[in-house]
């Protein structure tokens, strides 16, 4: 169980680090968000068509979450928009980074996991 705890906390660690980087870099944002909305069925908003729209139903949380990013104008308001509109993700994800994280480093009885071998010794005088 400690293995595939520390394989998720990884895991999700890598997967929010990506995903923070995809949509919350100014520039890179628009073009990453822009591709989701192709892969969702949406046609991204331009100078001829001012509003994103989605051709069958379930494009329409997708286009409220990712339009904003695919703006050319709000390129450099990623980090804003990203925080503004996936908090509600991005703190589901924290917890659950929190959770294996936590599962992680505490073997099956609660207990911290053992130190290495090798590693310095706890010289603190106990209390």
């Amino acid at each position: 169980m400690h293995a595939v705890c520390k394989t998720l906390f990884l895991a999700l660690l890598i997967g929010l680090v990506l995903f923070v980087l995809a949509f919350g870099t100014p520039v890179l944002s628009m073009f990453t968000s822009a591709k989701v909305l192709e892969w969702a069925g949406c046609s991204s908003a331009g100078f001829d068509n001012p509003a994103i729209r989605c051709g069958y139903g379930g494009g329409g949380v997708v286009s409220e979450r990712f339009g904003p990013l695919s703006y050319w104008f709000t390129t450099l308001l990623a980090p804003y928009f990203l925080v503004k509109h996936f908090w509600d993700v991005l703190l589901g994800w924290l917890v659950l980074i929190a959770l294996f994280g936590g599962l992680a480093t505490a073997n099956g009885k609660g207990k911290p996991a053992a130190r290495r071998a090798g590693a310095w010794p706890d010289t603190r005088p106990e209390s």
